[in-house]
């Protein structure tokens, strides 16, 4: 059959001259003009490449050649190139195709198997749809349950007469084909599932259907089954208080249960609405929120994960960056490394200050106000001078990223209230000395910031005053570097970021919102080239 097939196949295609009988289509004068000008063309090529068929190809005067070109080496691998080209191609124009193709005939046999057991599968598939065709016309013809009466017909069929004593309605949940619900096979499979679905559930190895409802277990077995509200019960407990994992409470006050509602609700707003805004302008068949992943039951864990572990990273780098320059903890002080940022700090007091330097390795000069110490910033002021000047440089946050942020910073002013106005530190004590108090001394990074937090101490005392002159002398080699500084560090953010979007898309199927360009634009925001010097003297 196949064969048939390719032989009226090859019989369909058109010959050369079969094109010209086109010309019955072609309309006007000027139209069959140029047909008869294109067959006449067609009949000299045609007229040529027969009178030079049997003539025999002229061969290249490779002596010639040689007197004309100076570069043997090449003239001879053109040759030698030639010469090959010449043998391979007289080879294959010896070989006689045709019974090279009429030999390959091993095949056939194998396809006449297939047919075969093709034909036999359709049989097989003609008998299966009469005899369903023919149950369901038996199927149709009897009467509903809700009908069925001792009558002749029910006393007739044994089957149905069986399955109306029995069961008095149909199940449909069940396999009939090979279940019997009155069977103890059946109720030993039903008592196993029940068991097998209260173990994936609780996880505790018991088997009583009796035991403990939700609301009276302890908080502890509570966030044992959801882990999902310890997160976000413990994650807002540390905002809130600055406290330890490790003193968290078997029940917090009903006042925090209600402001983690208002803070959710306030993040699915703001979510929702823009997942709303973009499946109406895609008409999508389905769309998902930013900072989710498409499977929450089964990839959640991993994503999240992820993130926040490239968060943390994020973070060490930035304090990294802070400790390059004795930055970080130097929050009574302005520090400056640009000419914008110089202009910013005189102009807090008018230039009444003093300028400090931490000693010619230290890429940064420190200018202290005159009159009262700087104040610890607001969280809340600090996000919106970010956001402000994300937003002028062109590097707007997700919407998404700014509410969860935002919400983050009002969490953490609301600390004030127990704090004596602190959010920080307590009432006389150092930045310094608070960060050290709250680092776990078990956590990687201890001992570097501890010997960070000694060598800083040790840089203040010693720390030289700059008059106005001399700072601003050793402002433009300051700048210079700083530049390099940021640039260095931009890259190294991209890496980061490129990284993480790979680690992502193999939880995350293509076409969705990139969950990581917040963060990507929070980081840049903070190492652009536009505006560094705005962040650097806003958020010291």
């Amino acid at each position: 059959m196949m064969r048939r097939g390719i032989r009226s196949s090859l019989r369909a295609l058109p010959r050369r001259d079969r094109w010209h009988m086109l010309q019955e289509y072609a309309v006007g004068e000027m139209n069959q003009e140029e047909f008869r000008k294109l067959r006449v063309r067609d009949g000299q090529v045609t007229t040529l490449v027969e009178s030079t068929s049997s003539t025999p190809a002229k061969t290249i005067d490779w002596a010639s050649w040689d007197s004309r070109i100076s570069n043997k080496e090449v003239l001879g691998c053109l040759k030698s190139f030639h010469e090959q080209q010449s043998v391979l191609l007289e080879q294959v124009l010896k070989e006689d195709h045709s019974a090279s193709i009429k030999k390959q005939t091993e095949g056939w046999e194998l396809f006449d198997a297939a047919v075969t057991s093709c034909q036999k599968s359709v049989e097989k598939s003609e008998q299966i749809l009469k005899n369903g065709a023919r149950a369901l016309w038996i199927s149709f013809q009897n009467p509903p349950i809700s009908m069925l009466s001792q009558s002749e017909w029910l006393d007739a069929d044994q089957y149905w007469q069986a399955f109306v004593e029995k069961h008095h309605f149909y199940h449909n949940h069940l396999a009939c084909a090979v279940e019997d619900p009155e069977s103890k096979d059946y109720d030993a499979k039903q008592k196993a599932d029940l068991k097998r679905n209260w173990e994936a559930f609780d996880g505790r190895g018991t088997t009583r259907q009796n035991n403990k409802l939700l609301y009276q277990r302890p908080s502890f077995e509570y966030y044992d089954v959801f882990r999902g509200p310890l997160i976000e019960h413990m994650i807002f407990y540390l905002t809130k208080t600055g406290g330890d994992a490790r003193t968290f409470p078997e029940m917090m006050p009903t006042k925090w249960y209600a402001e983690i509602y208002d803070v959710r609700f306030k993040l699915y707003n703001v979510l929702q609405r823009r997942k709303r805004q973009v499946h109406e302008a895609t008409w999508s068949r389905e769309s998902f929120h930013d900072f989710h992943p498409h499977d929450m039951e089964h990839d959640g864990d991993a994503y999240y994960s992820k993130l926040i572990a490239k968060e943390s990273v994020a973070t060490e780098l930035c304090a990294g960056r802070l400790m390059g320059n004795f930055i970080l903890f130097s929050d009574t002080y302005v520090p400056v490394q640009s000419g914008t940022a110089f202009y910013r700090a005189i102009q807090t007091d008018g230039g009444k200050g003093t300028f400090y330097s931490l000693g010619a390795d230290v890429n940064c000069l420190f200018y202290k106000p005159a009159g009262e110490e700087l104040s610890t910033p607001d969280p809340v002021e600090c996000f919106q001078a970010l956001a402000d000047h994300a937003t002028m440089t062109g590097r707007k946050f997700e919407a998404g990223y700014a509410a969860a942020f935002e919400s983050f910073t009002e969490v953490l002013a609301s600390r004030k209230e127990g704090l004596g106005g602190s959010w920080f530190t307590a009432p006389g004590e150092s930045s310094r000395e608070a960060f050290m108090r709250r680092l776990k001394k078990s956590d990687p990074a201890y001992d570097i910031y501890a010997a960070y937090a000694e060598e800083h101490e040790e840089r203040w005392k010693a720390a030289k005053a700059l008059s106005m002159d001399e700072a601003m002398a050793q402002m433009p080699e300051i700048e210079r570097k700083y530049k390099i500084e940021c640039d260095e560090y931009s890259s190294i953010l991209f890496g980061l970021k490129l990284r993480a979007m790979l680690i992502l898309r193999t939880h995350t199927p293509p076409g969705v919102n990139d969950e990581m360009a917040a963060a990507g634009k929070l980081e840049q925001a903070g190492s652009g080239s536009d505006g560094k010097e705005s962040l650097g003297t806003t958020t010291p």
